[in-house]
């Protein structure tokens, strides 16, 4: 299957992209005992909405952590 760009169109609101553990709610939505932790590193950037031009994709990274995130999930349910 291939799911092309997805544009999300809700009373004049507009979604362009999504991403991880994202969701779009037009009510009260709570999220029990929820827990997302990550780090993303992407060659060119990533470029959202409409008409985004790159006109001299170049970027440097220097990053020097040996540990990007300590994190650990408790919880109480």
């Amino acid at each position: 299957m291939f799911f092309g760009p997805l544009v999300v169109n809700v009373f004049g609101i507009k979604v362009n992209a999504m991403d991880r553990n994202s969701s779009m709610n037009l009510a009260p939505s709570p999220r029990v005992d929820t827990f997302l932790t990550f780090k993303q590193n992407y060659g060119l950037g990533e470029e959202n909405g409409d008409f985004s031009l790159v006109n001299l994709p170049l970027n440097f990274v220097n990053d020097s952590d040996v540990n990007d995130t300590n994190a650990q999930k408790s919880s109480i349910v």
